[in-house]
């Protein structure tokens, strides 16, 4: 029997786990179900890792299956059937992403980083095929480059990197500068050490601070903090303001505040949202004289860790919570468009870089362009870097000379933003304190 030659057999092995993972998902999911009702918590994170390949393998299975009246050996087969299998999930992506919830699933079980990695293996993987098999295999590799590069010309823009942090680097600030941090806080210090928790803040020696999730209890209390008297010992002489769960706290004169009233009622069965109507607090700072507006944001999770993906329940939970999150993008876009000052907009928007629902502010420029890390990811979920979920975007005109991403030290799953900002120069024979209000 001729040995299988050794890329070959990776291909081999990956076709067979594509068409293992989709039944191990479904197995593990009706089990867990069964045994404790929900699917994420047991177990930790294997149902996290075969849900994540369901999407391509769903497309990839068919493909594979289809091309079997070719005369495309079985290894080609595999290949070219994953290679289209990422081309047609990426062009999926970008005709739905952002337009319907039932592309959210495939989204979520999409990390953005794949959408360039999957191509390159595959085009790394077509390339050695091409030069050790035969002229027929030869076809199906050149076949499957073909597909791996469509498909990485079409998804790296959207796999969430920053190409630009390997040329640019942050330089000292520009004189009039201002430093703001944003920081989803997680359930304010957890109770863990509120003195270390304190500790942190103070030491960012920001000029302003955005911070979200500003909460005391567990997640289905979400009261808001009653820590104000030592919030104004630890930052004395700064300005306040807040609703529900989100702070900004200013070391300039806040001249006007407006908390965005984005979703009056909390959609009906979905757990761990009772009280959250404010999506923003929008606050006027006023700024060399000139007024410079802040959004602090902190916008619904796409969906829930509670129900089975086997109940109804799961995805009629998606289906309000997209619903729900569209009205807060139009409350913020709206409240933007009628704003005549400088922009700043932070927070955790809960958006993946390659979720469609950012073009809702497209109007916005990113921030994290201006950072150093080319891969600016600042959600941590089990010890790993995943992607990003926190945002900071500003309006045309207000400088960005430096993007950091500081780890939270344990007191939260997200890391804090620290961006450095110049607002633009503006008319000077505007009232600014009339304006603003």
């Amino acid at each position: 029997m001729t040995a299988i030659p050794g890329p070959a057999r990776a291909v081999r092995l990956a076709g067979w786990a594509a068409l293992a993972a989709p039944v191990a998902w479904v197995l593990f999911a009706l089990v867990n179900w069964v045994a404790t009702g929900r699917f994420w918590w047991w177990g930790g994170s294997l149902p996290l890792l075969l849900f994540l390949a369901a999407p391509p393998v769903a497309l990839a299975v068919p493909l594979m299956v289809a091309l079997g009246r070719t005369s495309l050996s079985r290894t080609d087969r595999v290949l070219v059937g994953l290679a289209a299998a990422e081309l047609a999930l990426i062009v999926l992506h970008r005709l739905l992403s952002g337009r319907t919830w039932v592309w959210l699933l495939p989204d979520l079980a999409t990390p953005p980083l794949m959408f360039a990695v999957l191509p390159l293996a595959l085009a790394a993987v077509a390339l050695l095929r091409m030069r050790r098999a035969s002229v027929l295999a030869s076809a199906g590799g050149r076949w499957a480059l073909s597909l791996a590069l469509a498909a990485l010309a079409l998804g790296a823009g959207e796999a969430g990197l920053n190409p630009r942090a390997l040329w640019a680097g942050g330089g000292p600030a520009a004189p009039g500068a201002l430093r703001v941090v944003s920081w989803d806080t997680l359930e304010w210090n957890n109770g863990d050490d509120p003195d270390h928790f304190y500790r942190y803040l103070t030491g960012q020696r920001a000029d302003v601070y955005l911070l979200q999730e500003c909460v005391d209890g567990g997640a289905e209390a979400r009261r808001p903090i009653h820590d104000q008297d030592r919030l104004r010992r630890e930052f004395p002489g700064y300005h306040f303001a807040a609703v529900e769960g989100l702070i900004t706290i200013s070391r300039y004169p806040i001249v006007a505040q407006a908390p965005l009233e984005t979703n009056p009622q909390p959609p009906p069965g979905v757990p761990f949202l009772k009280g959250w109507k404010h999506g923003a607090l929008r606050t006027d700072l006023l700024v060399g004289g000139h007024v410079l507006s802040m959004y602090n944001v902190h916008f619904y999770d796409m969906f829930h860790l509670y129900y089975s993906p086997l109940s109804s329940e799961f995805y009629r939970s998606i289906r309000l919570l997209d619903a729900e999150r569209k009205l807060q993008f139009d409350k913020l876009a709206a409240d933007l468009g009628g704003n005549p000052h400088p922009k700043l907009v932070s927070g955790n928007l809960n958006v993946l870089p390659h979720m469609g629902d950012l073009d809702r502010l497209g109007h916005l420029e990113d921030a994290g362009t201006a950072g150093t890390s080319p891969y600016p990811a600042t959600l941590t979920f089990a010890g790993l870097r995943l992607w990003r979920m926190d945002w900071t975007l500003v309006s045309p005109g207000v400088g960005v000379q430096r993007y950091d991403l500081r780890s939270p030290e344990g007191m939260s799953s997200h890391h804090l933003q620290a961006v450095t900002v110049s607002p633009p120069a503006q008319d000077t024979t505007a009232n600014p304190i009339t304006a603003a209000r």
